[in-house]
C-alpha cells in the first residue's frame, strides 16, 4: 500500500484549503512554499518509505520510467510539481504571481457589434496565475488541485501494479 504517500497527500489537501482561505500575501507565499514542498514530498515518501515494500518499489520504478518516457503526458509532474518545488526551495523564486492586485482584461460585445473592455483589478487573493510552465495563466490553486488528482491516480495505479507483481 501507499499509506505514507497518501498521508502526505492528505496534508496537501489541507494546504490547498489554507491557500484558498488566506488573503494576506505574505502568509499566502509561505503557504505556497510549504504546499509545493509537500506536493513533491509525495513522490519522495512513495519511493523511500512505501517503496521499502519490494512490490511497491518495483511498481514505483515502473511508473517513474513511464513518467520519464512520456513527459508530455505527465507534464504536471515535470513542469509543475518538480519545477515549482525546485524554483521555490532551491532559489526562492516563485512561478506564481505574487502581486497585491492582478489585472484582468474584461471584454464584451456591445449591441452595435463593437467590442469594448477595460481592466479590472482583482485583489483579496481571488486569482494567483502561474507565470510559466504547466498551467501558465491558470490559477495556481487549480493547477495544484490537478496535481493532487494526478498523484491520486498514480498512487492507485501503483497499488494495482503491486498486487499483480
Amino acid at each position: 500500500m501507499t499509506t505514507a504517500a497518501r498521508e502526505v497527500l492528505i496534508d496537501c489537501e489541507i494546504a490547498l484549503e489554507m491557500l484558498e482561505e488566506v488573503e494576506d500575501l505574505r502568509r499566502w507565499r509561505v503557504l505556497w512554499a510549504g504546499s509545493v514542498a509537500l506536493l513533491r514530498a509525495v513522490g519522495h515518501v512513495l519511493k523511500k518509505v512505501d517503496g521499502a515494500d519490494p512490490r511497491i518499489g518495483l511498481a514505483v520504478d515502473q511508473r517513474y520510467r513511464i513518467w520519464r518516457s512520456k513527459r508530455q503526458e505527465n507534464a504536471i509532474f515535470w513542469d509543475f510539481i518538480e519545477e515549482e518545488r525546485n524554483n521555490v526551495l532551491k532559489e526562492y523564486q516563485f512561478g506564481v504571481s505574487l502581486d497585491e492586485e492582478i489585472p484582468l482584461l474584461v471584454q464584451s460585445d456591445t449591441v452595435d457589434g463593437e467590442t469594448e473592455g477595460g481592466v479590472l483589478q482583482l485583489g483579496e487573493n481571488l486569482y494567483r496565475p502561474l507565470l510559466t510552465g504547466h498551467g501558465e495563466g491558470e490559477d495556481a490553486r487549480d493547477v495544484y488541485r490537478e496535481a493532487l488528482n494526478w498523484w491520486q491516480r498514480e498512487l492507485t495505479t501503483i497499488e494495482e501494479l503491486s498486487k499483480r507483481g
